[in-house]
């Protein structure tokens, strides 16, 4: 019996051993590996470029002014007036930051000017209409709102014209011709712009610009008058196109 017994215990020994080995053999499955991140994709950035460069145009009205008028005849004028007229204007500019640059030219329709004698009516009369010519430079205050302030100043040239030249007084026996003058024109100017999209702004402003002077033709009597310092006081609107 104790032979039996340690032939069995011996067989239950080999047995485990074996059943170890045995599971020793077989690989041990591998850890189970997370599933790998989601690649998103990156959002694609919009760059709201613009080349700085804009196009520009304008209508106004313009109060005009005359410092004083002299006549090449010995014939003085008195009451010398001129009456306001309508403008416009196109210009091509540049923007960068808070300042900007820009070249404009506006033409200005007919004034009619008159000028009394010793009688005191209005004897003499012509019609002035001008072409001004401006490089301009601006610097914007900031912006709120969309609204933005600016100050600007130009310089250039303008072109007078005279036409229609008469005197009531003693009317000319022959038609007088018409005459022209260029001269240094110079303005300063103030206004608000409001951005309505990325492309297109809305220009509200005030231009002081000084022209020069012009004379008329001469009449049958030898009268030629000279209107010196010509000067317009401006309200403008405008709208400035930016270009992609």
């Amino acid at each position: 019996m104790g032979c039996c017994k340690t032939f069995t215990t011996i067989g239950a020994l080999v047995l485990a051993l074996g059943t170890a080995a045995t599971a020793a053999d077989f690989p041990r499955p591998f850890p189970s590996m997370p599933p790998p991140p989601l690649v998103q994709r990156a959002p694609t950035l919009v760059d709201e470029f613009s080349s700085g460069w804009y196009l520009r145009g304008d209508v106004g009205y313009r109060m005009n002014r005359v410092g004083s008028v002299t006549n090449a005849a010995p014939v003085p004028t008195f009451d010398n007036r001129i009456a306001n007229s309508a403008m416009l204007g196109l210009g091509v500019g540049y923007k960068w930051q808070w300042f900007r640059t820009d070249l404009t030219a506006d033409y200005t329709f007919k004034a009619r000017y008159t000028g009394s004698t010793i009688d005191m009516a209005p004897d003499f009369t012509t019609r002035v209409d001008s072409v001004t010519t401006l490089a301009n430079v601006y610097g914007d205050l900031g912006t709120w709102y969309g609204i933005t302030p600016y100050l600007g100043a130009g310089v250039g040239g303008s072109y007078l014209r005279s036409t229609d030249f008469n005197s009531f007084f003693l009317p000319s026996l022959t038609v007088v011709p018409e005459t022209f003058k260029w001269n240094l024109a110079w303005a300063w100017m103030a206004g608000v712009s409001y951005k309505v999209s990325q492309n297109y702004h809305i220009d509200l402003g005030y231009r002081h610009v000084s022209l020069g002077n012009v004379r008329t033709g001469v009449d049958s009597f030898g009268d030629q008058l000279q209107l010196k310092h010509l000067t317009a006081d401006e309200i403008r609107l405008g709208v400035r196109y930016l270009i992609d």
